[in-house]
């Protein structure tokens, strides 16, 4: 008999037994000859039988390793708000450009991003959240690096009208796409694909990427050992990270995803970029992670879509983003599919800069963490807070707002493509979206000396 063991959790296939290693990507060891040689003792088999069940298992288990390898999506971290991000090296705009997601870097000058191009999202440059940034964007590289190659022979140029399906795509130099190239996840809405480039890539001229049967620019990964270029006019959709080698979206570009490089220049031209959108139902769909000062204390509150096996969340609190300590602890809804609210009150008194982070831990024990918000010392607010309710909403909310409103001097708001869909001058108590379509808009709101972005869910 065969007996498999994990290093992590004890677990049972038939009779067959499995080590764990170290290499999470191949995380079954076996002895197949001493455990044939086992069976062939009490069964008695021939000896070209011994052979050909010993090809069978190791066929077996290469097919596991195959499945393994690329199923899931890669851990990304902090990364995963980042739009635009290098670990060392600068981040330039040249034109408008609308970014929706975070900007950054972690050691190098930034330039370009003063109205009018907008972004939506943090601009986090050389402190404790690009650091980790870093660390985690270089993770993610390695981790897609070693995934298991399921197609070995693809030619080092991509596109030209061809229609690819889910798989780890291993190109041993540098490589390319032109003209059209579709991914077809064939009804599998997690279905993977993941580009290694062991050189340079390029993106050319107007070079279209489409997503087809329920592929989703969440699962899609391009790797590339130097520098990624993507040129004027291009559509791109994934995650693409340059190792030592700088990445740029040429002027009129589109890009799905993120744009990620671990040593070189980060820029765009004139280029609108989206986060995806990845609608993850386990363990739960977070909206929000946020926080503001009440008086001298901090309050956290978030808010989440759907949870399923939800136990409880964790707010945990740093004074330098290193070192952790509980916060507090709020109970899970376990299993919902409505829109659910929570907060918690931090009483503790800081003179400095306060880091949260949401811990969020399933009933079986398995836990994830989310992104992390800074909040300065609490002091006297002088700009106000602003929120939206309902949210998500079906078109029509309300805007609340604390101060002055005529602090306010304009209000817009964008659609994920940056087309801008209403505008007014001024502070609006009641907006109505319910001629606009499903998704995520992002509202833009002016104030004297401050610009406030919220993000909006409208459900139809």
């Amino acid at each position: 008999m065969i007996k498999l063991y994990n290093e992590n959790k004890k677990s049972s296939i038939d009779n067959i037994t499995y080590t764990g290693c170290k290499n999470k990507n191949y995380p079954f060891v076996i002895n197949i000859s001493e455990s044939v040689a086992s069976f062939n003792r009490i069964f008695f088999l021939p000896k070209m039988k011994v052979l050909f069940l010993q090809l069978a298992i190791i066929s077996l288990i290469i097919l596991m390793f195959s499945i393994i390898s690329f199923a899931q999506s890669p851990n990304l971290g902090t990364s995963v708000n980042f739009a635009v991000f290098t670990t060392k090296g600068a981040l330039n705009n040249t034109g408008t450009s609308h970014i929706i997601g975070n900007i950054g870097t972690n050691e190098g000058d930034m330039s370009g991003f003063k109205l009018p191009t907008i972004v939506d999202g943090n601009i986090q440059w050389l402190n404790l959240i690009t650091a980790q940034c870093a660390i985690d964007v270089q993770a993610a590289y390695n981790e897609l690096f070693l995934r298991t190659s399921t197609v070995v022979d693809h030619l080092p140029a991509f596109g030209s009208g061809e229609i690819l399906f889910p798989g780890v795509y291993s190109i041993g130099e540098a490589g390319s796409v032109a003209g059209s190239l579709t991914l077809d996840a064939e009804g599998k809405p997690d279905a993977i694909f993941i580009f290694q480039f062991e050189g340079a890539f390029t993106a050319g001229s107007s070079s279209i990427i489409s997503l087809i049967n329920g592929a989703s620019a969440c699962n899609v990964f391009w790797i590339a050992e130097g520098a990624m270029s993507m040129e004027a006019l291009s559509e791109m959709k994934g995650t693409f990270i340059a190792n030592n080698g700088a990445i740029s979206l040429g002027t009129g570009g589109k890009l799905e995803g993120r744009m990620l490089s671990t040593l070189g220049e980060a820029s765009v031209n004139n280029v609108l970029i989206t986060l995806p959108i990845c609608l993850i139902p386990l363990p739960i769909d977070l909206l929000s992670f946020t926080g503001y000062c009440d008086k001298q204390y901090i309050v956290l509150q978030w808010s989440t879509v759907t949870e399923t096996n939800n136990s409880y969340f964790t707010v945990e609190r740093s004074s330098n983003g290193i070192n952790w300590k509980i916060a507090g602890t709020v109970a899970g809804a376990g299993n919902s599919s409505s829109l659910l609210k929570y907060e918690l009150t931090d009483i503790e008194l800081y003179e400095r800069t306060s880091f949260y982070r949401l811990k969020q831990t399933d009933l079986d024990g398995n836990y994830k963490y989310g992104s992390i918000i800074c909040i300065d010392k609490c002091e006297d607010i002088e700009f106000g807070r602003l929120s939206v309710y309902p949210n998500p909403t079906q078109g029509k909310f309300e805007l609340l707002f604390d101060g002055n409103t005529n602090e306010i001097k304009s209000i817009e708001i964008f659609n994920s493509q940056g087309q801008k869909v209403y505008s007014s001058i001024g502070f609006k108590s009641m907006i109505d979206l319910s001629n606009k379509v499903s998704g995520s808009y992002f509202m833009r709101v002016q104030q004297n000396l401050k610009i406030i972005n919220l993000r909006i869910i409208l459900l139809r």
